[in-house]
């Protein structure tokens, strides 16, 4: 697996800021969101999931989507290691990072 980055905030609207691979991998149209962060395939407005948009090391931002796939793995990975350390997790299915992570994998059917 590629070194990711990680998300630090749940983005007002909902969105959740997956974790990335790692940015030095990914091609141009990727960090534009033409093309999914993780498998590259080519998105549209109707087939692309927003990764949230990030800050880049060379002082620009990048605008990374991807396909409801690779979002739904994403997600599943995320919460995996979000909710070891979430106290509200253990007792709070409420948690804003939980339920959004959970929608992201139930709309690529995990």
């Amino acid at each position: 697996m590629h070194e990711t980055t990680h998300p630090t905030l749940l983005l007002t609207d909902s969105t959740l800021p997956l974790p990335l691979p790692a940015l030095s991998l990914l091609s141009d149209e990727q960090r534009r969101g033409v093309h999914c962060a993780w498998c590259s395939t080519a998105l549209t407005a109707e087939t692309a999931v927003d990764a949230g948009e990030r800050p880049a090391v060379d002082g620009g931002n990048l605008f990374p989507r991807c396909c409801a796939g690779c979002a739904g793995r994403a997600a599943y990975r995320l919460l995996f290691e979000h909710s070891r350390a979430c106290d509200r997790c253990r007792t709070d299915a409420s948690c804003p990072v939980s339920v959004v992570a959970t929608r992201l994998m139930r709309e690529d059917g995990l």
